[in-house]
């Protein structure tokens, strides 16, 4: 059996299990309301919503929204050398509200699936893994008092990935996210730096940027466009610019009950810069088909 196909099966039906266990246990969880955390935690979910705008999430710029839910994506990435490359999660998972101000992510490890080209053979392994985000909601106000969020974080990575898929090196990401309403219409992004600890002349140290353009049509639907900017300040990469442009639909929330509210989405990402060039591969893919899902709770 062809490497990539034999290593699809597992991990797959282990991210739906796990995914399948926190949606039964986690919802049932927060409504036992026996007092202490578990009721703690659920009004701090209460406020925290209260607070700050009702938009959803966009498809890749990280929302600086407080929320508490459960996400799967999927992304289908096509490269210029060839390679396709399915990868599941991509540092998505559980996110929870800890106070009315606070967040933190605990993120499944992703998954990818790659084919074979010219120079390579497929591969089917786990990437590195952002495993913790830790969010600081800084300021807020709901739709009705300016319809604005500003949020700080920092996300940890931890080099787990197979030989072909790791940097070797540990990372740290602080960001600080925005987002501001006018109406139907909002603007959400973030600004932030990928710091690896070690193997820095390779790696390099990225700014990164990420901008979505968000409208809000009837009541479920949120079109959107995002621009998606990396610039690779030292390493192997020094000087490059990498942009992606992001057209995009998400899809909800529906209240399916019992406190749960579900929404899709769907968006297809094209690089626009830098011209391919192979050593090092860049850009990392040339277009992506992301497919997100999330339930909130």
């Amino acid at each position: 059996m062809h490497p990539a196909q034999s290593g699809k099966t597992a991990p797959v039906l282990a991210h739906a299990v796990l995914l399948a266990l926190l949606l039964g246990a986690l919802p049932q969880a927060a409504r036992a309301g026996d007092g202490g955390v578990l009721d703690y935690l659920d009004a701090s979910a209460d406020a925290a919503r209260a607070s700050q705008p009702e938009w959803s999430s966009p498809l890749a710029t990280t929302t600086a929204l407080m929320e508490q839910r459960l996400r799967l994506d999927m992304y289908q990435q096509h490269s210029g050398n060839g390679a396709d490359t399915t990868e599941l999660d991509g540092g998505k998972g559980l996110d929870l509200i800890v106070s009315p101000t606070n967040e933190i992510q605990i993120a499944l490890p992703p998954y990818e699936i790659r084919s074979a080209t010219a120079s390579a053979k497929s591969l089917a392994g786990y990437g590195d893994w952002t495993f913790l985000r830790m969010e600081q909601r800084l300021f807020s106000a709901s739709k009705e008092d300016g319809d604005y969020v500003v949020t700080a974080w920092l996300s940890l990575q931890a080099p787990t990935g197979i030989k072909s898929l790791t940097s070797s090196a540990w990372s740290l990401q602080p960001t600080l996210a925005f987002g501001k309403g006018w109406g139907d219409f909002d603007v959400q992004g973030t600004v932030g730096a990928v710091l690896p600890t070690s193997n820095v002349h390779v790696l390099g140290q990225q700014i990164q940027s990420n901008t979505a353009f968000q409208y809000h049509l009837d009541t479920v639907f949120w079109p959107q466009v995002e621009v998606n900017w990396i610039y690779y300040a030292d390493g192997q990469r020094a000087g490059l610019n990498q942009v992606y442009l992001t057209p995009g639909l998400v899809v909800g929330r529906f209240d399916i009950g019992h406190g749960l509210k579900f929404t899709t989405g769907l968006g297809y990402q094209i690089a626009v810069a830098p011209s391919y060039r192979a050593r090092p591969l860049t850009p990392a893919y040339a277009n992506s088909l992301i497919v997100t899902t999330r339930m909130n709770f």
